[in-house]
């Protein structure tokens, strides 16, 4: 393997968004389903587009309940969002490593470069790709195929690092070598089924890990 580009998901991968994302969908879920979802059942909310997600269960006012968690989300974004440890040293030693770093997200752009913002990670990525950039979500290769292109390099030159199913599988079938990392709320033995090529235990251990595969800068 001749690494050259590492590809990020975002919420649950740098960012730990996890209470944020489960407090919105609480707030969209317990007045319509009261007793039916708490912290863990929502969990399997977390990775599926938001819109996906809420227009199964309001299958007559999804517009009204995407709106209703959009708005909850963005009041309390800033409050909420915060780093895993050590993310950002380790993009930096990944960038002043030469290597290309890209974020691909279902996160809407206007989110996406806020939280990045929020949490001063926007210059270590040399492409950020939202949910403006694509019309087919992961699992679907898309998204991993519009950052490789701008960032000129081959599925074979990259890994794609993220926290759920959705991450893994795009990177199957986008070609690419994929990393579960499980530090979020997905467990080892719910993602072992997808069949990831690595899993990591922290951005240390990750960051070690790619320097060793990163060639240089050698074709």
């Amino acid at each position: 393997m001749s690494l050259k580009a590492v590809l990020f998901d975002f919420d649950g991968t740098l960012a730990d968004s996890n209470k944020l994302i489960t407090d919105s969908f609480l707030h969209v879920l317990n007045p319509a389903f009261p007793g039916k979802y708490d912290e863990e059942s929502v969990q399997r909310f977390n990775g599926p587009s938001l819109d996906a997600v809420l227009t199964e269960l309001f299958p007559n006012n999804s517009e009204e309940m995407i709106e209703k968690y959009r708005t909850y989300n963005s009041d309390h974004h800033d409050e909420l969002l915060t780093t895993f440890p050590n993310v950002k040293e380790s993009l930096e030693t990944l960038q002043k490593a030469g290597l290309k770093l890209a974020i691909v997200s279902t996160k809407s752009n206007v989110n996406l470069i806020r939280g990045l913002d929020l949490l001063n990670l926007t210059t270590y990525f040399d492409v950020i790709v939202g949910n403006s950039d694509y019309t087919h979500f992961k699992p679907h290769p898309e998204p991993l195929e519009v950052a490789m292109n701008a960032l000129k390099v081959d599925a074979s030159d990259c890994i794609m690092v993220g926290d759920n199913s959705h991450d893994i599988e795009a990177a199957h079938n986008a070609g690419v070598t994929s990393v579960f990392v499980t530090w979020s709320k997905k467990s080892e033995k719910e993602i072992a089924k997808y069949n990831p090529n690595k899993k990591t235990h922290s951005m240390l251990e990750l960051t070690q890990w790619i320097l060793e595969k990163y060639d240089g800068g050698n074709a």
